[in-house]
């Protein structure tokens, strides 16, 4: 791939994926909300939180909204067959893409609900003969909370810790993980600093000597191209279409055949949909998209990889040139174009707010606009102070050479001006 060259900085060897063409209508009305408009020269760096469409998954989508828009369960008229080898098709394009067989993918809306009905339906079924989850201390919100709400169920819910650079504890993992363990959850790859869990492979190893369930959210794993079916030996993964250009609306739970088989009580019932796992009418288009999106991100994957590296370089280079900051996990192998950054005695949510022009997100999580120390950060060792001053910047295709410097000298002005202001409260 020809990485842009000065006189083309200002243009992303993706744009024609992105833009408006003859192929697709977009429509013109300009969107606004409570007086809130979009600024002209906005630059979007939080593509680990959601991502554009690519126009060819669009273009796949449309036929399934606007011609073939049966049920696939009807089966018995034309449009329902139709409909119905449109799903199997999707089906075997995502197992394909991914490497695993198609009776293994099951489509769900989320990766929110493929975790919830990986935890809640072991936890709820009738045969289940152990009741501990363990979990790593630096999951997604969807497995730690799920598994903290499953304690009133009677789970027994145990911590993995990691270590400064994020990495679980193999020797924590043997006492923790015994062989009344149900389940292990560990991801490969973390959403908020992109660091990639190097010790999954032992802790998987351990899991499976006590007999437990090894499960794997692969959805920044996947999007970031370190996430291989081949050589992580997990029993379910959970990938997501919304970190992929495919939009909103699918995602996929991936549950090896293995011995025993898993056993899941569905969280969805009704109409006995995906082999009695997840009920309810498929959205048929979403899946679509999202086929169409893994099999182009399978396919371009080193391009795109090679694209967010450059990116991150010239982003980093540049902020580094304007204000110092401390890069979390900054010697642990990360997937390209995560990085959390703190610039120290700046709040996060108070740059975001001020920087209307660049979208990143905080390290902190916020409730009812009250600050608190992200969980991610808190377990490696971090301190509050420094976790409120972090903050995520994710790269994405349709972002360009320009926008990184740009968005480095933005960030680095506010932080400047919040460091002179009282408003500027780490607390």
């Amino acid at each position: 791939m020809t990485l842009p060259n000065s006189k083309s900085a200002g243009h992303s060897p993706f744009a024609k994926h992105f833009s408006a063409s003859n192929n697709v209508v977009f429509p013109n009305e300009e969107i606004t909300f409570g007086g809130i408009k979009m600024p002209e020269q906005l630059i979007y760096l939080d593509h680990a939180a959601a991502t554009p469409v690519d126009n060819r998954v669009i273009a796949r989508m449309l036929p399934w909204m606007t011609k073939f828009y049966g049920n696939p369960a009807n089966r018995l008229h034309p449009m329902g067959e139709i409909a119905e080898h449109g799903l199997a098709q999707s089906r075997q394009t995502v197992a394909d893409a991914v490497g695993v067989q198609f009776d293994e993918i099951f489509f769900c809306s989320s990766a929110t609900e493929a975790n919830n009905l990986l935890l809640r339906g072991l936890a709820g079924h009738p045969m289940r003969r152990r009741n501990k989850i363990v979990v790593a201390a630096t999951e997604h919100s969807s497995i730690l909370t799920t598994a903290q709400d499953l304690e009133s169920d009677g789970i027994i819910l145990s911590v993995l810790p990691v270590d400064a650079n994020g990495q679980t504890d193999p020797d924590a993992a043997k006492d923790i993980i015994d062989d009344n363990t149900l389940c292990v959850c560990v991801m490969d790859v973390n959403n908020e600093t992109g660091i990639i869990q190097k010790n999954l492979a032992e802790v998987i190893k351990i899991a499976r000597h006590r007999g437990a369930h090894v499960h794997v959210d692969a959805v920044q794993g996947f999007a970031r191209g370190h996430f291989n079916t081949q050589t992580c030996h997990f029993d379910t993964a959970t990938v997501s279409g919304a970190k992929i250009y495919a939009g909103r609306g699918a995602a996929a739970f991936i549950a090896r055949k293995c011995t025993p088989r898993i056993r899941l009580r569905p969280q969805l019932t009704g109409g006995g949909h995906e082999s009695g796992l997840r009920s309810g009418t498929p959205n048929l288009a979403a899946i679509a998209g999202f086929a169409e999106a893994v099999k182009l991100h399978v396919s371009e994957r080193a391009d795109r990889l090679h694209y967010l590296s450059h990116l991150e370089s010239v982003f980093l280079s540049a902020l580094a040139g304007q204000i110092d900051f401390v890069q979390t996990g900054r010697t642990a192998e990360r997937a390209a174009g995560i990085v959390m950054l703190h610039i120290a005695g700046v709040n996060a949510m108070k740059l975001i707010e001020n920087m209307r022009s660049v979208c990143v997100s905080s390290g902190s999580a916020c409730r009812t606009l009250q600050a608190t120390s992200s969980h991610v950060l808190k377990a490696m060792g971090q301190e509050d102070d420094i976790s409120l001053s972090s903050f995520r910047v994710s790269l994405g295709l349709t972002n360009t050479e320009s926008e990184m410097l740009s968005a480095a000298g933005i960030i680095a002005e506010t932080a400047a001006a919040l460091r002179k202001t009282s408003a500027n409260v780490l607390s």
